[in-house]
């Protein structure tokens, strides 16, 4: 097996691509196709392994129960400041667009922020800017769900110094168990979870205020774009030797050369299975007695 080194780029996979193909030059295949193979390859190994596991930093909102991903997911009152009569606050970065939000004032000091909108798009959280004539140092902090999450894991809201892990069941069930009454009757500390579709989750009960989460993920790799020779990827190196042997499949299979196409689909379901570690799943329940 051929292990690729920590500062794994565009174009180490590209040789170890073109290598397996037997077209050094790129003379069948052009450098755009590899590029798109290897994108897919990249892919595929974190949805098979789970390797690129994140610990999203976000918060949660009152009275929200389903989370977005892509999405802000809330944001919190960092420091009040003093003099504020009018702010504004206007979002920046963070990949997406679109959130929306106006702060309250009590005594010249920022003391709630509300959204009205929770925007799309964004991999990390924008910058918020606090705009007002007269006031001055208050700030906020935004948190999002990265838009490129492919699984969740685990989710711990912090409370006070204490962090604690919610309870995970299937959607029907909590449902049933957890969701009897409506979000803007009933709001308390959130205690459960579960994901729904391919691209949110729901908590309950929805939150009484404002709580600062840590989301156990995993997320897809942001693609190469073509040209590009010096980023380093963030697929842990262990990972990263099936890589070539999936984006040569999918070159054999789209030329139609079936039966080269299993032979390296057959390489990358070894080298996968040689390099998985352990995948962990969603814990049901933190506080049952394994025994």
């Amino acid at each position: 097996m051929t292990t690729l080194g920590p500062s794994t780029t565009p174009g180490t996979y590209e040789f170890q691509v073109l290598d397996q193909l037997h077209d050094p030059n790129a003379d069948k295949w052009s450098i755009p196709q590899i590029d798109g193979y290897i994108n897919e390859a990249r892919k595929k190994i974190v949805m098979d392994t789970g390797c690129l596991r994140t610990l999203q930093t976000a918060y949660f909102t009152a009275g929200i129960e389903q989370y977005f991903y892509g999405q802000a997911s809330g944001g919190i009152i960092v420091a009040g400041g003093s003099g504020y009569t009018a702010p504004t606050l206007s979002f920046s970065g963070g990949g997406g667009s679109g959130v929306a939000a106006t702060l309250g004032v009590s005594g010249g000091a920022v003391n709630t922020i509300s959204f009205s909108s929770f925007g799309s798009g964004y991999s990390s959280a924008p910058t918020a800017t606090i705009s007002d004539a007269t006031g001055t140092g208050a700030s906020v902090a935004i948190g999002v769900v990265n838009i490129n999450t492919y699984d969740v894991l685990n989710i711990s809201p912090l409370w006070g110094t204490e962090r604690y892990a919610l309870k995970w069941s299937p959607f029907r069930n909590f449902s049933a168990w957890w969701r009897p009454f409506l979000a803007s009757s009933y709001q308390r500390q959130p205690a459960a979870w579960a994901k729904y579709g391919d691209n949110s989750f729901f908590i309950a009960p929805p939150p009484d205020q404002s709580y600062p989460v840590e989301i156990d993920s995993v997320i897809l790799p942001t693609p190469y774009v073509t040209g590009d020779t010096t980023t380093v990827d963030v697929i842990p190196v262990v990972n990263q030797d099936p890589i070539k042997f999936y984006a040569a499949y999918l070159a054999k299979h789209n030329a139609q050369n079936y039966g080269e196409a299993e032979t390296k689909l057959n390489e990358y379901t070894r080298t996968m299975r040689e390099c998985v570690s352990v995948y962990v799943g969603r814990l049901p329940d933190p506080y049952e007695d394994p025994d």
